[in-house]
Parts: C-alpha cells; structure tokens; sequence
C-alpha cells in the first residue's frame, strides 16, 4: 500500500541528509548512502555514505561518512563505531557506547507521543491545500488593492502604452525566459555530465518514485507515459494538427509545428552529443538511445505547452488560464515521474528535458508573436494603401 506518511518523512530525510552533506564537503571518497524506512544495522566491517532513517531504530558499529538523520526512531552507536558529520534525531534519543566515534554536531528532540511524521503530513498537507486554493484569489485581491495606489496604476497604464507602441517588449520577455531556461540547461549538463555531481538528487528522486512502486500501478504509469510518446499521444497529435487545419490558424498551426518538430530534432542532437547510457535498474518498459535528456520530458513540453499556450490566449478570464497552466503543468510532471518509474532515466534527465523543452517552447511562443506582428504590420500598410 502506498503510504503518504512514509513519503513525507522520506523526503523529508533526503532534504535533510542533503542539507548534511552541503555542510560537510571533506570527504572526497564517495560511499553507498542507506534510505531505510525500518530499523537497520550497519556492521563493523560495512562502510556507508550517509544514513536516513524513517520508522525505525539504527544500530551503527561501522563507519557512517556523512551524517545521520533519523526521525520517529533511535540510534545506538557501538563501540568501535565512526561517525563523519552531523547526526539530527526527530522523536527519539541516541545511545553511545565506549569507544564509539562521533565527529559533528548532535541535534536530538527526545521521544514524542505522537509520531512527529504526522505533525509533518498534516502541516505540509494542510498549508499545499490552502495554498493551492488561495493563491489565485490572492493575486486578484493584490492587483484589485494595487489599482487604487498611484504608483501601480501610472505603471500599468505607461507599460501598457509601450506595449501598444512596442510590441515586440513580449516578445523581448519571451526570449529573456528562453535565455534564463537555457542557463539552467547548461548548468544541469555541467554538474551531470561533466560534473558528474547529481548522483544524490537522482538516488534519492528514484528511491523515493520507486517507493510508490505496486503492480497496480505499474499500467497507470505505462499509460501515462504513453501520453509523452506512442500511439495515444500520435493520436492527440494528429487531432490537434487538424483542428488548426479545420479552423484555419494557419500560423498558430505553422507555431506548433515548429515546436515539435524542433523540440523533436533537439533532442535527437543532444542525445546524441552527451551518449548517456541509461539506468539498468527497474527497467520495466523497452527504451532505445540515449537517456540524457529526456525525450519524453523535452518533447511533451514542448507540444502540450505550445497547446495550453494556444488555449489559454483564447480565454478571456484569468481564472480559466490559471487552471489551463495548472493542470498542464501536473500533466506534463506526470509524464517525467512515469519516466523516473518505469525506469528509463535518471531524474537528472527529466529536469535536463524540461529545461531545454522550456528553451525551445518559449523561443517559438517568441516567434509565433513576431510573425502575428509582422501580419498585423502588413495589414495595416494593406489598409494604408488601399485608402
């Protein structure tokens, strides 16, 4: 059974280990890191990384190189054991034995009557619900007090006047975000290809998708992943393609089609460029060619935003766009985790997918908006000289 509570306190733990890890950069040699969500026992002769606990008892006579957390659970340290960093203890108490090693700060909270996990789920869970609920109405009540403030309403009215002036000012933005996208493309290929310093973000984001693992669920992730690539997601393809056709938006049409096509052929190029064998564990679905970055992640964001994008500039209240970028996003995030699950990439791949989807996407909105510029340039001479 899929447990909330043990996926809060794991994250939890992967966040805090990291936290460890960033403080302590001694070490230069690189061991096994342990994310249990049960009492474990590191023995004399077993050397590890660092180790998180969740639910559970660690019993350490061996040597921990980068810390312990450990929440709703104990630790005993044996004689004869190393301890290399911090060691952080939520609702529980450390036993040290003689002899025993310990290098690092010592943070423990004492045993609670409550598991500390659920305080945990029910604060995270609680402040995401109000605040997936509050946020738009929050920004409408911002802008509604703005309107009444001189400063807001001279800016507003001066920007919307270079914009009537100027439009090209959305298309400068649309390139300065493909800009910023592409920055953090180039940073994540620094630290995973050449780098190689993404082993903790992707152990830690596999371990915990696989977590969720369960035969029952394995069909809805083939599904979804399905939607980023195969047979449904053609079909979604070709349905959209004509639908453009039907109502004549020829350059919305040429726009999409830009996008993946592109999006399509970048991705072949870079894969092709860094040749990053993929994962060999967990590989539930057959997967060809290279694994860095993610196709999935890249071409699905480029052809389900360049649609939400389509969509929601047709839609007059905000609200309706809101919720279209909303439910896109969570779309388009379910289709790189199916990925992460079925294992076929690594998550650096996915977030190196997206970012360079998010180049490409934003540089075609760009491009859609100049040539819906430009034809609006030309009609109006049209008009000019026929009068």
């Amino acid at each position: 059974m899929i447990n909330i509570k043990h996926f809060i306190s794991i994250l939890l733990l992967c966040l805090l280990g990291s936290s460890l890890v960033a403080a302590d950069g001694r070490h230069k040699e690189k061991f096994a890191d342990v994310f249990v969500h049960q009492s474990i026992r590191i023995e004399a002769d077993q050397q590890i990384g660092r180790l998180l606990v969740s639910k559970g008892d660690a019993f350490v006579y061996g040597i921990v190189n980068d810390g312990i957390v450990v929440v709703d659970g104990s630790v005993v340290i044996g004689a004869g054991a190393k301890i290399k960093g911090g060691i952080l203890i939520l609702g529980g108490q450390i036993i040290e034995q003689a002899g025993a090693q310990v290098e690092g700060s010592l943070l423990v909270t004492g045993p609670v009557q409550v598991p500390i996990v659920n305080w945990l789920v029910g604060g995270i869970l609680l402040t995401a619900l109000c605040s997936l609920l509050a946020l738009p109405y929050v920004v409408l009540l911002i802008l509604r007090y703005a309107e009444a403030i001189p400063i807001y309403t001279t800016m507003k009215r001066k920007l919307l006047n270079f914009e009537h002036h100027w439009p090209v000012l959305a298309i400068v933005l649309a390139l300065a975000v493909s800009g910023s996208m592409l920055a953090i493309f180039f940073e994540l290929t620094w630290k995973t290809i050449f780098r190689q310093t993404m082993g903790l973000f992707d152990n830690t984001v596999i371990w915990l998708v696989r977590y969720f693992a369960a035969p029952e669920l394995d069909p809805v992730m083939i599904t979804i992943t399905n939607l980023g690539y195969g047979f449904t997601y053609g079909v979604i393809v070709v349905c959209s393609f004509l639908i453009l056709l039907f109502y004549r938006r020829w350059l919305e049409f040429a726009g999409l089609a830009l996008c993946l096509a592109g999006g399509a052929l970048l991705n072949y190029l870079l894969k092709n460029l860094f040749e990053r064998s993929r994962p060999d564990q967990f590989t539930m679905v057959v997967a060809t060619g290279y694994s860095f970055p993610s196709g999935h992640a890249m071409v699905s964001l480029c052809f389900y935003g360049m649609l939400a994008f389509l969509i929601a500039r047709r839609l007059k209240r905000w609200q309706h766009r809101y919720g279209i970028a909303i439910l896109t996003m969570l779309f388009i995030a379910a289709i790189g985790v199916s990925r992460i699950y079925l294992g076929v990439h690594y998550p650096s791949d996915i977030a190196a997918g997206f970012a360079a989807g998010a180049v490409w996407l934003t540089f075609t909105i760009s491009l859609v908006w100049w040539w819906e510029e430009q034809r609006r340039v030309k009609e109006n001479n049209d008009k000019k000289n026929n009068t």
